[in-house]
């Protein structure tokens, strides 16, 4: 495939992918504004309830939205039969997962109000699934800018109409059914948008196309199902184990800047999947050359940023939250840690799945749910909230060094040194800029001159090559 053509559908997709992915800054700004609002030990509550039920419900994707992207963008004359049976299969998962849950209420002694959100919680889980259905078909199209439109819809009406619940002082289950309502319409609109603009939906239940789709997507099922467990099972241990909800509160605080943060590889890599995928069967060395761009850009994105949340999670902290959420700030500073490896890690899964080798990928995800939890059980009991934060930069790591091994295997060997010396110097010009003017400048401007002394240091220190330049200029080129 042409380059020009490449950078063209490279920049459409990721130009709607930071649409659609910019509005989830209002999803969490309400969640900073909940956490304000309720006090730490409520907004502990929620934290639990719906990373319970996200848990519960992770089991409904089964892999089988990557598989209808990758396939379906490959061979759109499969969209029929992949969008039915895909849909019917997962109403059925939903169904078992909603079971799942009023059998963890019934043999449980939660309190009434934990009970209530996990129930409403699970309903939210349901039609979120629906939407991202319809998200994976747009995206099987390249049609980012119709996802564009309905994840913006979904997170302006979330926001506003959380804020005024909360203002009007409904509470927690008020707030839940604010969440379940909106979720219900959002997926309303994106079934209406699918039929539309793609394709009319009809639910097919072809159980020979069930059996091939559901072994095919096995072991990227596994892959989702690690994943999210070893993301969401620290509050859950937390938890079962400490039973404190201030403390879950603190630490869900912690992670939801981090969930914001992570939003930045993740929009990146999931615009670049349609096409890596195609490239798998056109051309393997222009696959290479994209994996090498992206992965090199990723590390340049997350030193700045992983540095900076490390020696500003104080003053973050005190701004985001509030004096209520001093203890969140030794959680920030560990996770921050993290950072560095989430932004990579998006890569090198992506593209395992791109050249086939989803059970390589459910193989790696597995070994850190078993690293994860084995810490938490050692960490969370002597140092709680914080135990679960070391947990999961170790598992962060674990993942980017089997990533890194698989990669190098299948596709094509990373020279770390190379990619990250210069950047790693940037930035500690960058650390010490942040720690010298952080007591006499506003946090924003510190944020501001920190972000060009680092991008001055890469210009000086000539990171970026002839072609970085070239791909850039087309990308930003209306």
């Amino acid at each position: 495939m042409p380059k020009d053509a490449l950078i063209k559908r490279a920049r459409r997709n990721i130009f709607y992918k930071i649409l659609s992915e910019s509005t989830r800054v209002l999803p969490a700004l309400l969640f900073i504004y909940i956490a304000r609002k309720m006090g730490d030990e409520d907004f502990g509550k929620l934290s639990f309830a719906y990373s319970f039920a996200g848990i519960c419900f992770i089991v409904t994707d089964f892999g089988l939205s990557t598989i209808l992207i990758r396939n379906v963008s490959r061979q759109k004359e499969l969209t029929r039969e992949y969008v039915g049976n895909i849909l019917a299969l997962k109403i059925v998962l939903s169904f078992i997962c909603i079971t799942v849950i009023g059998l963890f209420v019934l043999f449980t002694d939660y309190s009434t109000d934990i009970i209530t959100l996990l129930v409403i919680f699970g309903g939210v889980m349901f039609f979120k699934a629906l939407i991202d259905f319809y998200c994976a078909i747009f995206n099987a199209y390249e049609r980012m800018d119709i996802e564009a439109c309905l994840k913006g819809t979904n997170h302006i009406l979330l926001f506003l109409s959380g804020i005024v619940v909360l203002s009007t002082g409904f509470g927690l289950v008020g707030l839940a059914n604010v969440f379940l309502v909106v979720y219900l319409i959002s997926s309303i609109i994106g079934f209406y948008l699918v039929c539309v603009c793609i394709k009319k939906i009809r639910i097919c239940f072809d159980m020979k196309f069930w059996k091939y789709i559901l072994r095919e997507s096995l072991p990227l099922a596994l892959t989702v199902v690690f994943t999210v467990i070893y993301f969401k099972i620290d509050v859950v241990m937390l938890s079962i184990i400490r039973g404190d909800n201030s403390e879950i509160g603190w630490y869900s605080a912690a992670m939801r800047l981090i969930e914001l943060m992570g939003v930045v590889p993740a929009l990146i890599v999931s615009a670049l999947f349609p096409i890596v995928s195609g490239l798998h069967k056109e051309s393997i060395d222009s696959l290479r050359k994209v994996y090498q761009a992206s992965f090199r850009y990723l590390i340049m994105i997350a030193l700045p940023v992983a540095v900076g949340t490390l020696l500003l999670s104080g003053h973050l902290i005190y701004t985001i939250y509030g004096d209520e959420y001093v203890k969140t700030v030794p959680a920030l500073k560990i996770l921050s840690l993290a950072l560095i490896f989430i932004f990579v890690n998006y890569i090198l899964m992506n593209i395992l799945v791109a050249v086939n080798r989803q059970m390589t990928n459910a193989i790696m995800a597995g070994t850190c749910v078993f690293v994860n939890i084995a810490l938490n059980v050692c960490l969370i009991p002597r140092y709680g909230y914080l135990g679960a934060g070391t947990a999961t930069v170790i598992t962060e790591i674990v993942l980017f060094i089997l990533g890194l091994y698989y990669v190098a295997k299948y596709i094509c060997k990373t020279n770390i040194v190379a990619v990250a010396s210069k950047p790693f110097i940037s930035v500690a010009i960058m650390g010490t800029f942040i720690v010298l003017t952080t007591a006499r400048l506003n946090l924003a401007f510190v944020i501001i001159l920190s972000a060009l002394t680092y991008f001055t240091c890469l210009l000086l220190f000539r990171f970026f090559t002839k072609e970085d330049k070239m791909i850039l200029i087309h990308l930003i080129r209306k």
